[in-house]
């Protein structure tokens, strides 16, 4: 399977304290960085989902919503998948030093 590595990813990472944080912390063996993300995204989702359950209106967390699916493909040795979609919706400063989960 064809993806950026965990250390490319780190190389890219413009932040030093997050791509310190990112160096440091290793990697789960056997992932891709695409199924880190997914994921990670998967569990944002959940995660916020769950919370907005006792939040009110305009307050709930709308920065980490469900991810969107295509249709089921078989490829040609039989395997099946489907293509995903995960967002993130995000307030962020001009300079990325702050980024915060769109509300609503």
């Amino acid at each position: 399977m064809n993806d950026i590595t965990p250390q490319e990813l780190a190389q890219a990472i413009e932040d030093e304290a997050l791509r310190i944080w990112w160096e440091g912390r290793g990697f789960p063996a056997d992932y891709t960085v695409n199924e880190f993300l997914v994921k990670l995204l998967e569990a944002a989702s959940i995660a916020a989902a769950q919370k907005n359950e006792s939040l009110e209106a305009g307050k709930k967390i709308l920065g980490y919503p469900p991810a969107t699916n295509g249709a089921i493909v078989r490829t040609v040795s039989n395997q099946l998948y489907f293509p995903r979609t995960s967002t993130v919706l995000s307030n962020v400063g001009v300079n990325l030093d702050s980024a915060n989960p769109t509300v609503g």
